[in-house]
């Protein structure tokens, strides 16, 4: 599709920003900076040829987005000391989608010294209207709803990613409603949008993140503790990280790369078949391994640069699987964390309660995609050597 009919195909501005005003109920934007980064999601579904539950979807993120914006800058403007909350030393797990991640961040997330990125929390920063303060029931209950609603359309998808409302879950569902982050791509594979985003500064919807911490960790009363965050995203973006958070953490989390590449290219199929018409499994297996293979080669460079200002603890995933106490150990100590009996109590019950594959095993095969081992050690490069195995 052309540049002329991709636009007249765009969301348009003004009636997604109304519908937020209406529902939000919370007076005007305050800060109109995001709206050229909003223009350039909004031009998406001129690009790619959705479905009908796709397009509701996406342009329901967007509102949402848009809604907990509006009830944060009221909220803001209201208590101006939520912009002095200290989010300054998340401990924060990247690597690869499908390296362990969601296991080690719910892992470590049950220690009660550090902050957990509830799922509800990720969706709705903002309380809901009429909720009390101190009782998030509502959105709690707008999170079980989503993610039962996602288990009924595609029932398999707790194989690969168990969404629980009450669990710790990903914070990348928040710089993405900043409306300028790369991942946005990962969902939607616009490569106009991709190749616009590719020269964005990273720290500003890192910095948004950095917000909705400071916001979520007033609404609790303030600082106990550092947060526990994981995003897969955060890999290629270290030093932005550190620019926002200059006394993080990171938990760098090593798997064997084709393995890894066939079991993310397949999650992610799961997630794009019901938003798009007639995908193509081949261009979708290469323009994953495109991204992520850039996003890796992204995190080395900068993390040969930052040299020791960067606090990485690197845990493979059979260290993952055998030995996660170990793994929160380490970067317990190389945070400054005091370790506790409690926590580590709380760790081990977790991973009890918890048993690997316990809604079945998830299979995936990058030839599915007409994709080789050979073809994903190529774009990666040296690093797939390294991690042969691990």
């Amino acid at each position: 599709m052309d540049n002329a009919a991709a636009a007249r195909h765009a969301l348009p501005l003004e009636p997604i920003m109304d519908t937020a005003r209406k529902e939000a109920g919370a007076g005007d934007f305050r800060d109109l900076s995001f709206v050229p980064a909003l223009k350039q999601v909004l031009e998406i579904p001129g690009r790619l040829n959705f479905s009908a539950d796709g397009l509701q979807t996406f342009q329901g993120n967007l509102v949402r987005a848009l809604v907990n914006r509006l009830r944060y800058e009221a909220d803001v403007a209201a208590h101006p000391e939520i912009l002095e909350e200290d989010v300054s030393d998340p401990i924060v797990i990247i690597g690869l989608p499908r390296s362990g991640t969601t296991k080690l961040q719910r892992i470590l997330s049950a220690d009660p010294t550090v902050q957990k990125t509830h799922a509800w929390k990720m969706f709705n920063p903002a309380p809901l209207p009429g909720e009390k303060y101190g009782d998030p029931a509502p959105r709690i209950a707008w999170a079980q709803a989503m993610t039962s609603a996602v288990a009924t359309i595609n029932p398999d998808f707790n194989r690969i990613h168990e969404y629980e409302a009450l669990e710790a879950d990903e914070t990348c569902y928040i710089p993405l409603a900043n409306f300028d982050y790369p991942l946005q791509w990962v969902p939607t594979s616009c490569g106009t949008y991709l190749k616009w985003v590719r020269t964005v500064d990273r720290t500003s919807p890192i910095s948004w993140l950095k917000r909705m911490l400071q916001y979520l960790q007033w609404q609790d009363g303030g600082r106990r503790g550092p947060w526990l965050t994981k995003n897969p995203a955060h890999t290629g973006e270290i030093a932005e990280v550190l620019q926002v958070f200059p006394n993080a953490t990171f938990i760098m989390a090593e798997r064997d790369i084709p393995i890894t590449m066939a079991s993310n290219i397949q999650m992610m199929w799961e997630i794009q078949r019901n938003s798009f018409v007639n995908l193509d499994p081949h261009v979708h297996g290469r323009g994953m391994l495109e991204y992520w293979s850039h996003e890796l080669h992204r995190y080395l460079e900068q993390r040969r640069a930052l040299g020791d200002r960067a606090k990485v603890v690197e845990a493979s995933y059979r260290q993952i699987l055998a030995d996660p106490i170990g793994v929160a150990r380490d970067a317990w100590k190389l945070h400054g964390l005091p370790w506790t009996k409690a926590g580590e109590g709380a760790m081990r019950g977790w991973e009890r309660d918890n048993p690997a594959h316990k809604f079945g095993k998830f299979k995936y095969d990058l030839a599915d995609f007409g994709l080789t081992a050979a073809d994903v050690e190529k774009a990666f490069g040296d690093i797939a050597e390294r991690w042969r195995g691990l």
